[in-house]
């Protein structure tokens, strides 16, 4: 016979080539998961929206608990520490929401410390949640003016008529 002596040669040859093709199989499911995982990463970090607010903790902390009473958010827990404290809640559908203060330096020496809350709702965010929670927390937290900004300049208004009341100058031109 003369392929019998090729025969287990053959079969090795097949082995070899099973054994490498289970080893790569499992290389690309490992590199899956460390993607996966990855994914996972990011979207977390992601979930979290926060603001800095010119206020100091004790104010910032107030202002979440009174933003939360008047979004019918129930207050589950609150801890205080030196320079940061947090609170949880739940939204109407149960998912969980954390709330953290943390006393932050600003990188503007005249502005002094500023309080940094930051919000997660469940494991991955819900933006739309902790932007309306952020918004009505900074309706309480409108600090003094920054130092150096410019101030807004009031503008007369004008009738829906197109004409100057009596007795009005003229607006301003601009620069």
């Amino acid at each position: 016979m003369p392929g019998a002596g090729r025969k287990p040669v053959v079969r090795v040859g097949y082995l070899v080539v099973a054994a490498l093709v289970l080893v790569n199989g499992g290389c690309l499911l490992v590199a899956a998961g460390v993607a996966g995982g990855a994914t996972a990463g990011y979207l977390y970090y992601k979930g979290r929206l926060y603001h800095d607010y010119p206020a100091n903790l004790a104010d910032a902390q107030a202002a979440v608990r009174t933003s939360l009473l008047e979004l019918q958010f129930p207050v589950l827990t609150q801890e205080t520490d030196t320079g940061s404290a947090s609170v949880s809640t739940r939204t109407a559908d149960g998912a969980k929401v954390r709330i953290h203060l943390d006393v932050v330096p600003s990188r503007v020496p005249a502005e002094g410390a500023l309080t940094r809350v930051s919000i997660r709702v469940g494991a991955f965010g819900d933006e739309s949640v902790s932007a309306r929670i952020l918004d009505q927390v900074g309706r309480h937290l409108t600090g003094p003016p920054v130092l150096g900004a410019p101030q807004p300049v009031p503008v007369p208004v004008q009738p829906a008529s197109g004409t100057r009341p009596a007795g009005a100058a003229a607006p301003p031109l601009a620069r």
